[in-house]
């Protein structure tokens, strides 16, 4: 029977030997951003700790390094076969299934995926004190230990079916970079980011993009299917001559599974995203890191990263969305797409959220949509008022734009008129 091994890996080899320095595939290039300080390490070596996945308990130790073994098995073909194709045409069930464990897998066994509950519960104790309560009274407010955490990464692991769960609905595809471009890796290598200006990066929000960088010169990616439907549509929008070209490459990416091409920009905003979102360390084919040393020359606060998660100041509203456009703006949530509608006036006395908009088109879209809507009302990037389980009314003169927002449940929104002191129960709806 082997020794269990104590070199555990939170990046696989499997992923840095695409990275590797030469033909070899035994060294790869490393950048810690502490010290800003660069050097080729064995990939045996890169990405992984002693002991990383073992926990100490009374009985001794246990070593649950062999749970990644069918994922990383799996995982390692897979990497291997999409970076050979340079294609996902071949893909069968199976294979979109082992696709969704990579980044599932890769999402929870970094070091981020252990500091950051205990630092949201050193947040949480924090805020308790500024009101005068001692959390040290409560167990229940106790900063996870060392042995609680792993124990957490294993759970994690076994009910990642959670995160595989919103994952399913994404559609996978292949960017490249171009000429001598460079994708990074880091100790964090899945990040998300959102098409719409006030998307969400989260697994469940229209727009996202969650994206893996499998070798330098290719990365894979899931997108959602919103985002894959703009493209479909191009042929009934009006586009000037470049945009459209530009878009029907990436929509013919999509159908056919071949890598999309993507603009130097784009590539530096995706490994701006391994900076910002690892905890420590940088891997590359190549030593040039001075984009990194940029970005950390701006932010110093990126060189350590604990957590992507803040809980801001007990009784302080949301915090401003990034992104968001100025002025009024009312976002709207459907099933399977959401849009923004810039706002013209709002009628304060209306019955629910009673505003007028010039986006005609889109207005006319939401409110045909016969799923429950939610709908969230920013003013400058804050957000004002929020409704759930609701839909859009137009009424008057349809070019105007004057719409309200409502219940869709008859008897809630009925309530709502009777306990609005706000607003009278006869409302006329402006001319």
């Amino acid at each position: 029977m082997s020794k269990p091994s104590k070199n555990h890996h939170y990046v696989t080899r499997a992923q840095l030997r695409h990275f590797s320095i030469d033909s070899k595939e035994k060294q790869v290039w490393v950048f810690d951003k502490e010290s800003e300080r660069t050097w080729p390490s064995g990939i045996a070596a890169a990405g992984s700790e002693n002991n990383f996945n073992t926990v100490e308990h009374e009985a001794g130790k246990w070593n649950f390094e062999d749970l990644f073994n069918d994922v990383d098995n799996r995982s390692a073909r897979l990497i291997r076969d999409i970076v050979g194709a340079r294609s996902l045409a071949w893909f069968q069930a199976e294979d979109h299934i082992a696709l969704l464990n990579l980044f599932a897998t890769q999402m929870l066994r970094t070091h981020l995926a252990r500091t950051s509950p205990r630092m949201l519960a050193e947040q949480m104790r924090d805020l308790v004190r500024q009101f005068g309560y001692d959390p040290d009274q409560d167990p229940g407010m106790t900063v996870p230990s060392e042995t609680i955490l792993r124990l957490g990464a294993v759970r994690s692991f076994l009910d990642r079916g959670e995160l595989l769960k919103p994952m399913a609905r994404l559609v996978p595809a292949l960017f490249a970079a171009r000429d001598n471009a460079r994708f990074v890796l880091s100790d964090h290598p899945v990040v998300m980011s959102n098409a719409y200006l006030y998307g969400d990066a989260a697994l469940q929000s229209h727009g996202v993009i969650v994206f893996l960088p499998l070798a330098p010169g290719i990365a894979v990616a899931l997108i959602c299917p919103t985002i894959i439907a703009r493209y479909e549509a191009i042929e009934r929008a009006e586009l000037p001559a470049e945009r459209r070209s530009r878009m029907e490459r990436y929509r013919n990416g999509f159908r056919a599974g071949q890598p999309i091409t993507i603009e130097d920009a784009e590539l530096d905003n995706w490994n701006r995203l391994q900076v910002a979102c690892s905890r420590r360390y940088l891997y590359a084919s190549t030593n040039d890191f001075n984009f990194a040393r940029a970005i950390l020359a701006k932010n110093a606060s990126l060189r350590t990263v604990e957590t992507h998660t803040s809980m801001g100041e007990m009784g302080s509203g949301p915090p401003r969305r990034r992104g968001m456009p100025a002025g009024l703006q009312l976002l709207v949530h459907g099933r399977y797409d959401s849009c923004l509608l810039t706002i013209a006036e709002v009628d304060e006395a209306g019955e629910g959220l009673t505003a007028r908009t010039e986006n005609l088109d889109l207005l006319q879209q939401v409110s045909v949509d016969p799923d429950e809507l939610r709908v969230e009302l920013y003013d400058n990037g804050r957000v004002r008022r929020g409704m759930s389980a609701a839909c859009v009314e137009c009424f008057g003169d349809p070019q105007f734009g004057w719409f309200r927002v409502v219940h869709r449940d008859g008897a809630l929104r009925e309530l709502a008129r009777r306990t609005d002191p706000t607003r009278p129960l006869n409302t006329h709806p402006p001319p």
